[in-house]
């Protein structure tokens, strides 16, 4: 928690970070529309393979045919900002199918993200393990929005989600906490000078989300 809300603070947001978890941050385990708030482009890597994008409502994106199914309930009105948060769990979660990373590629992220993102992925795919089954983010949200800088946060469901040993094809055991329980998770974006959002660090609590 200590280091987010460093985070938080280099980027102007005198917020609390995860409101409403009460948990310390979770171990870090796994172009578009204009925003409303800056005027500015926002990034949309979150688009796949089988899914079609709505305003609001339900939108079901499909990862690697229909190994990976990922439900986005979109709130009324979303703010474009929301698609930093999706963009990602959707690239991470692509990268984990494919076994390859290249999908970080298309994401607009900072050092730290970079090295965050990219040693999760390989974190599983050197391990020889993978994703199947069919995850839920919901309760997306804007929480802060304070000058140059975004928290956005959203609720994960994966307890539908099996980790798989790609050599076998069978879950690996233990399963992976963050497969057991909805968490909550958060992005902490930077508007550069060049009006692009880009992420800057993540965060996980392990409470404030219900199914």
């Amino acid at each position: 928690m200590k280091r987010v809300m460093a985070v938080l603070g280099t980027i102007g947001l005198g917020v609390a970070v995860l409101a409403g978890c009460g948990q310390a941050e979770r171990p870090y385990t796994p172009q578009g529309a204009a925003s409303p708030a800056s005027g500015q482009p926002v990034p949309d890597p979150s688009k796949s393979e089988g899914g079609t994008a709505t305003a609001s409502g339900a939108e079901t994106l499909n990862i690697g045919g229909d190994k990976l199914r990922v439900r986005i309930e979109w709130p009324d009105d979303p703010d474009p900002l929301l698609k930093l948060i999706t963009g990602y769990y959707v690239a991470s979660r692509k990268a984990l199918v494919s076994g390859s990373d290249r999908y970080l590629k298309d994401l607009d992220l900072e050092l730290t993200a970079v090295r965050e993102a990219y040693d999760w992925v390989h974190g599983y795919t050197k391990e020889d393990m993978t994703v199947r089954g069919d995850a839920r983010l919901y309760n997306l949200r804007v929480a802060a929005l304070v000058g140059k800088g975004v928290q956005v946060n959203a609720c994960v469901d994966e307890s539908e989600v099996r980790v798989l040993s790609t050599g076998t094809g069978k879950p690996v055991e233990p399963q992976p906490a963050f497969v057991r329980e909805p968490y909550l998770q958060a992005v902490l974006a930077h508007r550069g000078d060049d009006g692009v959002w880009r992420i800057r660090s993540f965060g996980y609590g392990e409470k404030g989300c219900s199914r």
